[in-house]
């Protein structure tokens, strides 16, 4: 297709190690022309950064998965169709998308492929970069909350979302709340203000259902503030072994723990940190068959379906059930590699209020 340059600006991974030493922004880097039957070339506007990114970049999953260098990094993306494959139904050159390119080529570049399976129509209603800030983390807490959980969320149902001032507590907050569920959620009182932007009344009590309800995880154990109040989910976006302990309190008989992060939550993917790790995950799966409670304890990692992005769109954004929080906007056009660096260092210090997006063109 002509207008298609044939290099571009892309951010390149060198090896493992500190961003700063290993993460470089070319402006020569190859456009990956050659499409599969069933691939499209995006041509990205804008991209956001998840914990999973950077503990690529830092060598926190190379037992897992070894990289090839040099990588370009990035899983969200949002951006335009400018060239299909031969067999490509669902797209056309033009079509405005969004998705989460998961192991494949990264989105932190001018222009991406990716099978067309890994991406959907992008909601009419947000702009590049608030598209960009959906995907993976939103599709997640969509996933853990609807399809994972049986019976899953829905009107009525009593939930207990820890770390909801995480982007994917930030989603399943406002997922949660547009099925008519009760949540009540943990984080910092720092980021009161941030939950109370989603515009739900809110309270430090849980006396009314209809209000989100906070609590401060410094100054209060959910498990003694909540005990024997039957609730039907806890939704775990933090991690660490004290919020499975402090859920058996709270959760009903047969009621459900679900955590996207596990015990190891900063720890490196070593042999002795996965044994542990799987040790754990089969004595809690044991006592939930066997125990008195019967508590439900489910790890869950996200299972990619357009047809997920597709009905987020349709039932959750366009209708303005939920809407992106977004933190920073980084743009690489204004301040070079050190956007890149300054994008993955405010990602690994914990310290965002929403997401973090890297700015890569303008809409057009």
């Amino acid at each position: 297709m002509s207008g298609i340059p044939s290099v571009m600006k892309a951010a390149q991974q060198t090896g493992y190690g500190n961003v700063r030493d290993i993460l470089i922004l070319r402006d020569d880097v190859p456009v990956p022309r050659e499409l599969s039957s069933t691939q499209v070339l995006v041509r990205v506007h804008a991209a956001s950064i998840n914990p999973i990114d950077w503990k690529f970049l830092d060598g926190t999953f190379s037992l897992v998965t070894r990289l090839s260098f040099p990588h370009i990094p990035g899983k969200d993306v949002a951006g335009v169709v400018v060239d299909v494959g031969s067999n490509v139904k669902r797209f056309r050159v033009g079509d405005k998308v969004y998705g989460n390119f998961g192991m494949g080529d990264g989105s932190f570049a001018e222009y991406a492929r990716a099978d067309e399976s890994l991406l959907a129509i992008r909601p009419q209603n947000l702009s590049m970069e608030e598209a960009a800030a959906v995907p993976l983390t939103c599709e997640t807490s969509y996933e853990a909350l609807f399809t994972k959980l049986s019976p899953p969320v829905g009107a009525g149902s009593k939930i207990l979302i820890c770390g909801g001032s995480t982007a994917a507590g930030l989603y399943a907050i406002q997922l949660a709340k547009a099925v008519g569920a009760q949540v009540s959620t943990t984080c910092s009182k720092r980021n009161f203000g941030l939950l109370e932007k989603l515009g739900y009344p809110t309270s430090e009590t849980n006396s009314d259902a209809n209000q989100l309800h906070l609590i401060d995880y410094n100054e209060k154990d959910f498990g003694k503030e909540l005990k024997g109040q039957d609730y039907d989910v806890v939704y775990d976006c933090v991690g660490g072994p004290e919020q499975w302990i402090s859920a058996q309190e709270i959760l009903k008989r047969n009621g459900q723990f679900i955590t996207i992060v596990g015990d190891h939550m900063k720890s490196s993917i070593t042999f002795k940190a996965a044994v542990s790790t799987v040790s754990s995950l089969i004595n809690r799966k044991f006592w939930s068959v066997f125990g008195s409670a019967h508590h439900g304890y489910i790890f869950h990692s996200l299972s990619q379906r357009y047809e997920n992005l597709d009905e987020l769109r349709t039932k959750y954004f366009e209708n303005g059930k939920v809407k992106p929080i977004i933190d920073t906007v980084f743009d690489w056009r204004k301040d070079g590699v050190e956007s890149l660096y300054a994008l993955y260092e405010k990602s690994q210090s914990g310290k965002a209020q929403g997401k973090l997006i890297l700015k890569i063109a303008d809409e057009e």
